[in-house]
């Protein structure tokens, strides 16, 4: 075979795999509008980042959405209909894919190692079907989530460059319990507006005391901006059980920068959402005054 022919086919090569993931991202979101999907690098791999620009005349900012972990950057549920239907009332909406799931993390740590036994393994519910951790694994993961995540938000300040105005942070579930920790650690900008949706983390209590971080409503308390803390009744029982103590910590701040609502629809009816959807803007345009 000839020199000649031989770089050819090594340029297809090179052609096809630089293809591949945003072949793969067009699979994944063959409903999404090609120029919607951008990518980032996160721990060495590409993560898709869907973004939408304002659709009206009215230009606030943009809203910065991390749906629960494991989901996509288009969660089905609050995150991918405020993806889409918050571009109208004047705001950007930029969504991240969530850090993996607490048991699904792709790191150092082998299978094997990980369902070991030992003297000090956890024991989880019987209607769990994922393996036992100790302390030490469990705050391995954490930590990794969280690495993650903080590395794929520090990547976005380009992207919300394009959007002048207010930057509003939403994040749903234990991203929520993630992203409160990371601002409180300061590992991430602040935004203009901050809000949670159903906050939790769920095995916080089986790591070793000294790890452990303060709990979601010690952190709030603890910032000095907007939050609006959004609790459904069909939410995980961790952040229905801490939402009280998440009110009684945060309500000493003036509404202006602590505001809990508890919904009175569940997220699985689009009321829900939209219900959600109006709260958000409506404390955002409260707080910048427009």
């Amino acid at each position: 075979m000839q020199v000649k022919q031989i770089c050819h086919i090594v340029i297809v090569i090179l052609g096809l795999w630089a293809q591949i993931p945003t072949a793969s991202a067009q699979t994944k979101y063959t409903h999404v509008n090609s120029n919607e999907i951008k990518f980032i690098t996160v721990d060495g791999k590409q993560s898709e980042v869907l973004v939408r620009s304002w659709q009206s005349k009215k230009q606030f900012g943009s809203v910065t959405i991390i749906g629960p972990s494991d989901t996509s950057a288009d969660a089905n549920g609050l995150a991918s209909y405020l993806r889409t239907h918050i571009n109208p009332r004047g705001w950007a909406s930029i969504s991240l894919t969530p850090a993996k799931g607490l048991y699904r993390p792709n790191y150092a740590t082998q299978p094997e190692d990980i369902s070991k036994a030992g003297s000090e393994q956890i024991t989880l519910s019987t209607n769990k079907s994922t393996p036992k951790y100790t302390s030490e694994q469990l705050l391995e993961l954490r930590n990794f989530q969280q690495a993650a995540l903080s590395e794929a938000i520090n990547q976005l300040g380009s992207t919300v460059g394009l959007f002048p105005g207010s930057n509003i942070l939403v994040a749903i579930d234990d991203s929520a319990g993630m992203v409160t920790n990371l601002l409180y650690d300061k590992k991430i900008p602040m935004p203009d507006v901050f809000v949670v949706v159903n906050p939790y983390r769920e095995f916080e209590y089986l790591i070793d005391p000294q790890s452990q971080r303060k709990s979601i409503a010690e952190q709030l308390v603890t910032m000095s901006l907007p939050i609006l803390d959004i609790q459904s009744q069909d939410a995980h029982p961790i952040a229905i059980a801490e939402a009280p103590t998440r009110l009684n910590y945060n309500q000493v701040k003036p509404p202006r920068y602590y505001r809990q609502y508890q919904m009175s629809l569940d997220f699985s009816n689009p009321s829900g959402w939209e219900e959600a959807l109006n709260q958000i803007e409506g404390f955002a345009r409260t707080v910048i005054g427009r």
